[in-house]
């Protein structure tokens, strides 16, 4: 795992967010260089105010709204998202919206 010390060459500045419908929160994160963003996201679930969100649920990883494999080298900048599960498939919801308008 890599280090948050300041004192590393290369140092990115990197904000990572989570969501929910009503709540979102985000930290900022000092990484040295070549950190992925499996080991940013792992770093934030450990810092603050990520630590204190319940039931911290994500099943993917987006930088600046596309999606990323755990694996992507983030850059200095970047804002990694956390995505948590969609509560139900947009295909369903899109079926049970016109399904409703017809009755």
């Amino acid at each position: 795992m890599h280090s948050l010390r300041k004192s590393d060459a290369g140092v990115n500045k990197i904000e990572v967010v989570y969501a929910r419908p009503h709540r979102s929160w985000a930290v900022e994160l000092e990484l040295a260089t070549g950190v992925t963003a499996a080991d940013a996201a792992e770093m934030a679930r450990n810092a603050e105010p990520f630590m204190w969100v319940e039931d911290l649920d994500f099943v993917g990883l987006a930088v600046w709204g596309k999606e990323v494999p755990p694996t992507y080298v983030l850059r200095d900048g970047d804002r990694l998202e956390l995505l948590r599960p969609l509560p139900v498939d947009p295909m369903e919801a899109r079926r049970r919206k016109a399904e409703a308008q017809r009755s």
